[in-house]
This record gives structure tokens, C-alpha cells and sequence, in this order.
């Protein structure tokens, strides 16, 4: 397109078009042409009574983005001003967003545990947001089109445009935003928004994946999910329809209680045992054989081989089941890293480690145990254990 923004950015093509903007795919010429997205608000375009409260939004949005770091939101650069045109550079994201997924279905339902490790995630990420210093987030615009879905199945909330600062001392927003069918009651009327009317918009989506039926249709008439896909679990439908509670002092208190039920019913649509310090997963690990004259062992297992996310970063309890089909990946992944240190295994001979892992809800404990080739205990590490996150950051709660 032949267009370099503050000398730097160089525009490769358009990504996204609205009427207050557009969204560029960039080349960031100071980092080797590192790929970006660049957000544009285009002043021209917007009435005159709007210029300055879009301009509010939008630098709140390169405020708030700038400030965090998590593994399921975009990350910002820079943001800039240039010729009456304002932009935000954040990291690009590969991947479909929530609506194209749902456009493409045609009003199919989406499979229950697709679901459940998507709405895991993005409560996770509203429980991030809702205790940040000294003011919570609240996001006030959740909906398909705002978030990005990679191949790997990792979440991603985009558009931030709309989120605001909680602040308890204040009885109304600034300004009533939302959109009809995603957007909690509060959020029509002058009352304040906060992490409930959130946790609404979610259970808005939610209701969306698992019956097909477009919201904006009717907004705020919601049939129990399940008359509607008899294949949804009871637990699944009593998430959403609690979610979606006229007063929100009904729907969950918090993003974490949200993200605990999710949990939940994941585990049971997934067939496995619930937390609270029972085994959730038990693999063999490939075969290792001791070398000669050597009283340490290390085994190192990928993540993915014990059902948790094949994603390079935050390793948590949550990943476990954030993947409903993990899949294979390459070298720099996370891995679990043993170390063995025993006179009881001989040189020379094949041992298999046997990975048990279990959770009480928040911490994650892996076991390895060591067998011989033939079915009796030579060895136990419970304690010995080091886990290695390639590129890990301290945004995940262990």
C-alpha cells in the first residue's frame, strides 16, 4: 500500500474496516519486520458532537493494553498520533474471530467442550481484569466479533475500546455502551457496569456457541440451552442460564466462581475426575534407559503428551483442559522436567516413568514414577521437579 506510518510501520494491507477506523497489517521495520497490527481512528470520519469521547475511548483502550501482559490478550507496542489520525500497534493475532467461526456454522451448535475451554479461558482472563491495581477492568463489550480464536484454540480478546475503570464511589458510566443481545440490562439503563456485566456478556456467548440461536435476535429472551441441544450437559446449561440472570445479584459473584464452574464441567464433559486433589491425568512416559555409571536420571515429558496446552508460555491449572484435543509441538514448548536421583536404578537397564498428576483446584502437583520393564517399584520422585516454560511470564496463579 505503499504507506510507512512515523517511519517506521510500513502497511502491508487492510485487515478490518469500521466507521471510526481501520486495522492494518504492518511490518515493524525496527524489529526485522516483525509483523503488527496497527488500529487507526480516523477522526474525519466521526460527527463532531463524538470526536472527543471517541478519542477517550481510544486512548483508554492504548492505556489499559499497554499496562497488561497476559496470554489472552493482545500485546501493545506503541501507540501515536499523526496527522489527525490516531493509532494503536499491538501484536497480531492469526486466527478467526468468534463470529466468522459462528457466520460459517450457519446456526450449527458448537461441540460442548470446544465451548467450555474457550469460556474457560476468556473468565479466566475477566478474573485477571477484575483484580488489577488500583482499579479493576471491566471489558463492557464482549461478543464473537471481539474475540480472536488461533488454530491452536487459544483465546484472544481484542477491542478494548469500550472498557472502563471501575471505580465503587460512582453510580452510573460515563457512557452507556453496549451491544443488544450480548449486553447485561444494566448496560441500557444509567446504572454502573461492572466484572457481573461481564460475566452476562459471556454467558450471552456461550448461549450462542452451544445453540446456534443468535442473540441480537431477541435480545434479553434466552431459553435454557438445553431444550434447545439436548446434547448440552445439565451443567453446562446451568452455567450459562445463571450467567445470563436478569439481577445480577443472582448470576455468579466473580469471574474466578464463574471460571471454577467452567472448570467444572469441563472436566465432566471431558470424562475425567473433578479437582479437589484427585488424579485428573495418568500417562506412560516413553521408555528412558539409565547410562552407565550415572545415579541421575532427568526426564523430560511435553506437556501436551499429559493432556495439558501445547502453548509456549503461562503453564496453570486452567491449561489442563484449555485444549479439548491437544495436539503436537515443536521443541520450544513447555515442558515437565524430572530429575531422578537414586542408587536403585542400574546402569544399563529400561525404566518407564509413570506421570500422575493431580490439582486441589489451584495447584498443580505432578508425580513421576519409576518402574522397571517388568511390574514392580524401583523408584519414586514426588518432590524432585522442575517445570520448564519456555518464554513463561508471571501472569498465570499457580
Amino acid at each position: 500500500m505503499n504507506r510507512v506510518l512515523k517511519n517506521r510501520y510500513e502497511v502491508h494491507s487492510v485487515l478490518g474496516r469500521g466507521g471510526m477506523g481501520c486495522v492494518y497489517k504492518v511490518a515493524d521495520r525496527h524489529q526485522r519486520g516483525a509483523i503488527r497490527a496497527a488500529k487507526e481512528l480516523q477522526a474525519g470520519g466521526i460527527p463532531d458532537e463524538r470526536k472527543a469521547e471517541s478519542l477517550v475511548q481510544f486512548q483508554t483502550e492504548a492505556r489499559i493494553l499497554a499496562r497488561l501482559t497476559h496470554p489472552n490478550l493482545p500485546k501493545v507496542y506503541d501507540y501515536f498520533s499523526l496527522a489527525g489520525k490516531h493509532y494503536i500497534i499491538m501484536e497480531y493475532v492469526k486466527g478467526r474471530t468468534l463470529e466468522q467461526i459462528l457466520n460459517a456454522r450457519q446456526g450449527k451448535p458448537i461441540e460442548e467442550r470446544v465451548v467450555l475451554s474457550w469460556a474457560l479461558q476468556i473468565s479466566r482472563t475477566m478474573h485477571f481484569l477484575s483484580v488489577q491495581k488500583p482499579l479493576p477492568i471491566v471489558f463492557r463489550d464482549l461478543k464473537p466479533s471481539n474475540i480472536m480464536i488461533d488454530r491452536s484454540g487459544r483465546v484472544k480478546l481484542i477491542d478494548f475500546g469500550i472498557a472502563r475503570f471501575f471505580k465503587e464511589d460512582k453510580s452510573e458510566d460515563t457512557y452507556v455502551y453496549g451491544t443488544p443481545g450480548y449486553a447485561a440490562p444494566e448496560q441500557y439503563g444509567t446504572g454502573q457496569t461492572d466484572v457481573r456485566s461481564d460475566i452476562f456478556s459471556l454467558g450471552a456467548t456461550m448461549h450462542h456457541c452451544l445453540t446456534g440461536k443468535n442473540p441480537s435476535d431477541n435480545p434479553l429472551d434466552f431459553d435454557d440451552p438445553h431444550k434447545l441441544n439436548r446434547r448440552i450437559s445439565r451443567a453446562a446449561a446451568v452455567i450459562v442460564m445463571r450467567a445470563l440472570a436478569q439481577d445480577r445479584e443472582k448470576r455468579f459473584r466473580s469471574a474466578l466462581e464463574m471460571k471454577q464452574a467452567v472448570q467444572r464441567a469441563l472436566f465432566e464433559s471431558a470424562g475425567k475426575p473433578k479437582g479437589g486433589g484427585q488424579v485428573i491425568e495418568a500417562r506412560a512416559g516413553k521408555p528412558i534407559t539409565l547410562p552407565p555409571f550415572r545415579k541421575t536420571c532427568w526426564v523430560s515429558v511435553p506437556v501436551t503428551a499429559l493432556g495439558c496446552s501445547g502453548q509456549t508460555g503461562v503453564l496453570s491449572t486452567d491449561d489442563l483442559w484449555i485444549q479439548p484435543r491437544p495436539r503436537a509441538f515443536g521443541p520450544d514448548a513447555a515442558r515437565l522436567l524430572f530429575r531422578v536421583e537414586s542408587g536403585m536404578l542400574k546402569a544399563g537397564r529400561d525404566y518407564r516413568p509413570n506421570i500422575t498428576i493431580t490439582t486441589d483446584g489451584g495447584i498443580f502437583k505432578p508425580v513421576l514414577l519409576i518402574r522397571k520393564s517388568w511390574p514392580w517399584v524401583v523408584a519414586q520422585a514426588a518432590a524432585l521437579i522442575g517445570l520448564v516454560a519456555y518464554g513463561m511470564h508471571v501472569a498465570g496463579r499457580w
